[in-house]
This record gives structure tokens, C-alpha cells and sequence, in this order.
């Protein structure tokens, strides 16, 4: 198993808490290019980017995370939980658990201050405009074949590693689909 640490201020954060655990939920949802809070999430980037750090405080802590406004009639929301060690990944809101049209993707993750668990990198398909995942524990299922950065060879060696189990809902799941 993979390990991320936690930052020695996540550490000091844990210490405090009355359950000694750091929980992320991401304020930003992930979501589809053409999706109706793509704006939505532009004017909070701005609106944060110009705000006094104490304006970004107050702003961040009577808003605990930004829901998409597209309407989820006959829709379900849904946990992913990793196929390999069981942590949560997220939630998100779809027709049905091979989530293909989704929508509103928070993830999740945790620490005792020591190392992360959870959803370490959220991704959407730059071709399919498919949910993708990386779990702290190394599962992963991102799309690498439109990566600019890493050597072409890298990225193509990741991307039939990670090609394997990325459908949802699938007997070869690398990561499984369960109702909230």
C-alpha cells in the first residue's frame, strides 16, 4: 500500500479534534465540461482568488461546499468505495451505479494526521469525459492518453495499467458503485 503523508499542520489539526481525524470534502464539485456549474464553480474561483484572507475564511466557513444546480430528478446518489483497501472515494449523483451520466462528484478523504486516505486525484476523461480515480492506495483509473507533461512512453505504460477496471459497475471493477 501506497502512503501519503499528512503535513505536520494536518498532524497538529488531527490532535485537536475529538476524534483525532482530519475529514476532507471537497468544496468544488467535479463534473462534466458542459455542465451547469462549470460557471458556477468560475465565479467562486474568482470570487476566492480576490477575496483578503480573512474574507476567504468567512466565506469558506459559511459555505461548507458548493452543490451543482443541475436538477437530479430521476437520479440516485451514489458512494464509490475503492475495490482494494474499502476507503470512500466520494459521492455523486447518477441514473444508474455504471455512472455514466453523472453529476455533482465530491470526494473524500482522511487522516489521523499520519498518512491520507481516501480519494487522492479526482479526474475527468479528457476523451470520454468518464469519472476517473486514483485511490491513496495506489488504485487508479485516470486517463492519461491526452497527457502533455509526462513522456510519451510513461503515459502510454499508465494508461493500460489504469484502462483495466475503469468502467463502473463491471465484474472487473477497480473501484465499486454503491447507493448513499
Amino acid at each position: 500500500m501506497r502512503k501519503i503523508y499528512a503535513s505536520r499542520e494536518t498532524e497538529e489539526q488531527a490532535k485537536k479534534t475529538p476524534n483525532k481525524i482530519v475529514s476532507v470534502y471537497s468544496f468544488f464539485p467535479i463534473d462534466k465540461s458542459d455542465c451547469a456549474c462549470v460557471k458556477l464553480i468560475q465565479e467562486w474561483q474568482k470570487r476566492l482568488g480576490i477575496a483578503s484572507i480573512q474574507e476567504r475564511k468567512r466565506l469558506l466557513e459559511q459555505t461548507p461546499f458548493i452543490t451543482c444546480p443541475r436538477d437530479k430528478t430521476g437520479m440516485t446518489r451514489f458512494q464509490i468505495m475503492c475495490g482494494r483497501c474499502n476507503h470512500r472515494q466520494g459521492y455523486l449523483w447518477a441514473t444508474d451505479a455504471t455512472l455514466i451520466d453523472w453529476c455533482d462528484f465530491h470526494y473524500t478523504q482522511w487522516t489521523r494526521g499520519d498518512y491520507w486516505r481516501g480519494c487522492f486525484t479526482p479526474h475527468v476523461s479528457p476523451v470520454t469525459e468518464q469519472l476517473c480515480l486514483e485511490c491513496c492506495c495506489g488504485n487508479d483509473t485516470r486517463d492519461f492518453r491526452a497527457n502533455m507533461t509526462l513522456p510519451q512512453h510513461i503515459a502510454e505504460r499508465k494508461e493500460r495499467e489504469n484502462r483495466i477496471g475503469r468502467h463502473f459497475n463491471q465484474p472487473d471493477s477497480k473501484f465499486i458503485v454503491q447507493p448513499a
